[in-house]
């Protein structure tokens, strides 16, 4: 090999570290958003409040943000990591499977579910309509999210 291949080698797995550590750590920030945008979804329900600010949708926007930021990260890893391998077999190997499809396609319903429920609910005559919307959306977003994170190899 000379040495140009082999430094991009390097790079590509430097990289490959960065945006992995970045998917890694993001992952805690956005299941917290995603939780604290539902308990306080949930909790303007049960109150019946239906005074709302624009600094309070802002909570839901910053969590989609945050969402589609973790999502691009994983895309990059998807091209980037070694546990991706479409090889003849690969749905046979629970871990190529996971890594190279389940998990991709299930994040991307999770994103889709709460880019749906904040367009869903800007349609809703009041407050409260909107706040069960955008709130039962997330809520199922997050129970995908938490059924997809790959635990065994978060903990590790």
């Amino acid at each position: 090999m000379n040495f140009a291949l082999i430094c991009i080698k390097i790079n590509i797995q430097l990289m490959y570290n960065i945006i992995q550590h970045a998917h890694s750590g993001l992952m805690w920030l956005v299941v917290a958003m995603l939780l604290v945008s539902i308990l306080f979804g949930m909790l303007k329900l049960v109150t019946k409040d239906e005074t709302f600010s624009m600094k309070w949708f802002g909570l839901f926007k910053y969590t989609k943000h945050l969402l589609y930021l973790q999502f691009l990260l994983g895309l990059a890893l998807f091209f980037l990591s070694p546990k991706v391998h479409f090889v003849s077999g690969f749905m046979k190997n629970e871990e190529l499977r996971f890594y190279g499809m389940e998990h991709p396609l299930m994040m991307l319903i999770a994103v889709g579910l709460v880019a749906w429920g904040l367009f869903k609910s800007k349609k809703k005559p009041n407050v409260l309509r909107k706040l069960q919307t955008i709130t039962i959306y997330y809520a199922i977003a997050f129970v995908v999210i938490m059924k997809m994170i790959p635990w065994e190899a978060v903990l590790a």
